[in-house]
Order: structure tokens, then sequence, then C-alpha cells
């Protein structure tokens, strides 16, 4: 199967991902934590949308086991870590959208 010079195009710059997103992200930065089975590390909010975040943070945390992701201002969401790049972390959430439009949907118009 061939890449076409669109899709290429969209790969180089990121857009083929987000073409695959569900929701849309929304820009935020918004101090939090991540809570796992080692501990509570500080982190970084970026970016948010139903179905999950991405985070900055300066410790290492392992993908695929769920942690809980606490916002003082909010609460907590259930999420699992699905991918890292450096310092950039992944989440999607194990809430249901609605439930996250619930707690954050006011603030983020989403």
């Amino acid at each position: 199967m061939g890449v076409n010079g669109a899709t290429l195009k969209g790969l180089v710059n990121g857009t083929a991902a987000a073409e695959r997103r569900r929701a849309r992200r929304k820009p935020v930065m918004w101090a939090a934590r991540l809570e796992t089975e080692d501990g509570a590390v500080a982190c970084a909010a970026f970016d948010i949308s139903l179905s999950g975040a991405r985070l900055r943070l300066d410790a290492p945390v392992a993908l695929h086991r769920p942690v809980l992701l606490v916002f003082d201002r909010f609460g907590g969401l259930r999420a699992e870590p699905i991918w890292r790049r450096g310092k950039i972390l992944g989440l999607r959430f194990g809430e249901a959208p609605e439930t996250v439009r619930q707690m954050l949907g006011e603030v983020l118009s989403i």
C-alpha cells in the first residue's frame, strides 16, 4: 500500500494523528498530579479532551498501568498512560466522556 503526497504531508506535520482523535482537544495550563501505584507525580496538563489529556512531567510513569489524574480544583479522573515522548505523556481517560464533561465541561466548554 503506497502513501500519497497528502498522507505523507499529514504524517510529517501531525495532522494524520489529529484526524484519528475522537474528541477535540482544548489547550489548558493546569497543575495536577498523577497518583500511581508507586506514589504521586507532579505534572502539568497542557491540553485536555473528553477522552484524554496530554501532560508534561519530570518523573517516569509506567505505560498501560492505571493512574488517577488529580486536579485540586476538580477532583480525579481514572486514566491510563498510553504513550510517552520524552517528558510528554498521553493519557486516555477511563471515565465515560459524559463524566468528564460533567467534571470539566463548564470550564472548558466541551
